[in-house]
């Protein structure tokens, strides 16, 4: 889909706003975690469970856990699992499909720049785009204090989209169970900034629900993050493929990862993946 036609839409059609409180529900019950996406977030934990050695009991954190389907898988393997993300609306949905499933699965509504846990954890991770949503500063402290979160032996699991190889992705759609997903994506190189603007067709062709602003996320580049891993005193191992998704254009991994320990511990690396 081009521009052109995103426009004849949004002129022909009834057009509605949205605020990202609603997107964040819709696009985790509908795209990321509907129901044609289970074999992905299956594969994503078993991944998770090889690269950092996880074993039942094991406390993890999931920094922006959105739609929640990883921490179900995490927990049904015996994990201790607290997925945190801003959205109030989508974290009493996951409480409560978790409630429902019978999954010990749990989540908390935290802002992540401010969240201070009581206890610490075996893993905290953060994959997709739940890093960089912050301001510069904020996105950098939070990486500072992901020490005091891990045990001695504790592993920081990194997964995002980087600033090397982003580009302007451009309008993408996908014909979901009820309606039309619409994404209007565009990278700025000078503030390293990627914009995304969603759009929903319903069934019926009627309307569209277009979101009030572009959601926001920071890029950086491979050394930027490698710099911050090091300066919290981690020491971060990148892995030769990680759980993100890939490009539409070109079929290349939208993401990099890392994996991170506290400098000066011991601790098992399996081999990259």
């Amino acid at each position: 889909m081009n521009r052109e036609t995103l426009l004849s839409l949004r002129s022909t059609l009834k057009h509605e706003h949205r605020d990202w409180n609603w997107w964040s529900w819709f696009l985790a019950r509908h795209y990321f975690g509907a129901s044609s996406e289970n074999r992905h977030w299956d594969s994503v934990a078993r991944s998770l469970v090889k690269d950092l050695n996880l074993q039942p009991g094991m406390r993890l954190l999931d920094i922006g856990s959105g739609c929640g389907e990883l921490e179900f898988c995490l927990a049904q393997r015996g994990l201790d699992v607290v997925g945190i993300d801003n959205s109030e609306l989508l974290i009493a949905d996951c409480q409560k499909i978790a409630a429902n499933r019978g999954i010990p699965a749990q989540f908390q509504q935290q802002n992540m720049f401010h969240f201070r846990p009581t206890s610490k954890f075996d893993a905290v991770i953060c994959i997709n785009t739940s890093f960089g949503y912050g301001t510069d500063q904020q996105n950098r402290e939070l990486i500072e204090r992901i020490p005091e979160w891990l045990l001695p032996e504790g592993r920081f699991y990194l997964d995002l989209i980087v600033a090397d190889n982003a580009t302007t992705y451009g309008i993408w759609s996908d014909d979901l169970a009820d309606g039309t997903l619409i994404v209007d994506n565009s990278y700025d190189e000078s503030s390293q900034e990627m914009a995304s603007l969603p759009h929903w067709i319903t069934p019926d062709d009627m309307t569209i629900y277009t979101a009030e602003v572009p959601e926001r996320v920071k890029l950086y580049h491979i050394a930027e993050i490698e710099s911050m891993l090091e300066k919290a005193g981690l020491k971060g191992r990148e892995l030769q493929s990680g759980p993100g998704k890939r490009t539409r254009e070109t079929g290349a991994n939208m993401t990099r990862t890392w994996i991170a320990s506290l400098a000066g511990t011991t601790v098992d690396e399996n081999k990259t993946n």
